[in-house]
């Protein structure tokens, strides 16, 4: 079955990003994002902080979010994401939530997310699938058409020289909030689960879940808000968080490892 595609990026109401274009057309960076790891222990207490401190979602107050990740054969993005490049790229196809038996097709989104530092764009299409292939995420199984990936990325302008290949499938719940004062957007990720995709990766384990959750504050600037400040009494320090760096890594990484389930590299207190 041939995959239907839309030509407009579209998304969820929650999900949308905010860059701009400019009068050339160019997509400014103009959303900067900030992640602070949350441990095991403060989980509970976080969420429930952010739900006195914002608003939940009207719309997509909570889901779950799946990404399959897409990678060079070198792992040339992970790379670039592990080390904390200046400039990296994020492909992936996601979805919301588990279809249900009722349905023939679903929608999913092949995604091309650049980052310069702190500040992103993402660009977006919505692509049916037939529903049965998210059932049967394995060694191969791209969802979408090879040629249709191709396609699409080099619209969002991305080329490579080197194929392609989907290597894990990251799963989390997603809490959704906005800011009171200036509806600055953030998010509360946990229960991140990750399986591989790609055949000869790692330890072939599947479901491995990541201890801790993730606080993400997007907004069109570095500052964060003065009602988000409170957010310093959990402790967190930790920033510069990729849900595929950090998952591919505890993947990658001996099983008898301590602290293989913990994302490394810290900076300053919020």
């Amino acid at each position: 079955m041939i995959s239907k595609i839309w030509p407009k990026t579209e998304r969820p109401e929650s999900e949308r990003d905010q860059s701009r274009s400019g009068p050339s057309g160019n997509e400014k960076w103009e959303r900067f994002e900030r992640k602070f790891f949350v441990p095991p222990e403060k989980t509970s207490f976080a969420r429930s902080l952010l739900s006195n401190i914002c608003l939940r979602d009207s719309t997509y107050p909570r889901g779950m979010i799946n990404s399959l990740y897409f990678d060079t054969p070198d792992l040339d993005h992970f790379e670039k994401s592990d080390d904390g490049s200046y400039e990296r790229q994020k492909i992936r196809i996601r979805w919301y939530d588990s279809p249900n038996g009722r349905q023939a097709e679903v929608p999913v989104y092949l995604e091309l997310k650049s980052k310069r530092g702190f500040a992103s764009k993402k660009h977006r299409r919505k692509i049916l699938v037939p529903a049965e292939r998210l059932n049967r995420i394995g060694a191969g199984n791209t969802l979408v058409g090879r040629n249709t990936i191709s396609w699409t990325l080099a619209e969002f302008g991305y080329f490579s020289e080197d194929p392609l290949l989907p290597v894990i499938l990251i799963a989390y719940e997603r809490f959704r909030f906005s800011e009171i004062l200036t509806g600055t957007r953030l998010s509360f990720d946990w229960k991140i689960r990750s399986s591989l995709a790609s055949p000869g990766l790692g330890y072939s384990e599947s479901s491995l879940m990541l201890d801790g959750a993730v606080i993400e504050i997007k907004g069109p600037s570095m500052e964060i808000p003065i009602s988000l400040r409170s957010l310093s009494t959990l402790g967190i320090d930790w920033t510069r968080f990729s849900k595929y760096a950090s998952c591919l890594e505890t993947q990658l990484t001996d099983p008898g490892s301590v602290g293989r389930f913990w994302p490394s590299g810290r900076v300053e207190l919020l």
